[in-house]
């Protein structure tokens, strides 16, 4: 109930009207209740006692948990840094080992593309020879003709007879 109903309640009428009764005092109800629940409030004071030994105890098992796992994790932590090194040596090592590897795999297919060249070059060569001999003997047939032919003109303007070895005289 309400402090202000508990209140209003002291002038309640004792009885219905009529007759004049006899005076009374009015009730107190917080006395009452309080009176009522004592003994029970009373009775938990131990439980009471017990809820504040038993709080006190898991925030001090609470606290020691915290500790013992901060302990662990930084255990772990420093285990983790301390192979830190000797992880990233071997993932270095491990990746230089596929380089290598691919690289001498790209070698050797360079070595057989460079003998397939080769090959090739020595079954093609002589065909390129003939055909560079071919072209420059044409030359040199054609240059021998233009010099027989500038030989002749020259010997036809100068009235004389050409050298017998077959060289070409300048004019000077």
């Amino acid at each position: 109930m309400s402090p202000v109903r508990d209140f209003l309640q002291r002038f309640r009428p004792a009885g219905t009207p009529g007759k004049a009764a006899a005076a009374a005092v009015p009730a107190d109800r917080v006395r009452d209740l309080a009176a009522e629940l004592e003994p029970v409030f009373s009775m938990l004071a131990g439980a009471e006692a017990e809820r504040a030994r038993i709080l006190s105890e898991a925030d001090s098992d609470a606290a020691r948990i915290r500790d013992d796992a901060r302990r662990r994790a930084d255990d772990v932590l420093a285990a983790a840094r301390e192979r830190e090194q000797a992880v990233r040596a071997d993932a270095a090592a491990a990746v230089l080992a596929r380089a290598e590897a691919d690289a001498g795999a790209a070698l050797r297919a360079a070595e057989r593309e460079a003998q397939v060249i080769r090959e090739r070059a020595a079954r093609r060569m002589p065909g390129y020879v003939s055909r560079a001999v071919w072209a420059v003997r044409t030359m040199a047939a054609d240059s021998a003709e233009a010099c027989d032919e500038a030989q002749a003109g020259d010997e036809a303007q100068a009235g004389d007879e050409a050298p017998s070895d077959g060289r070409i005289r300048r004019a000077t």
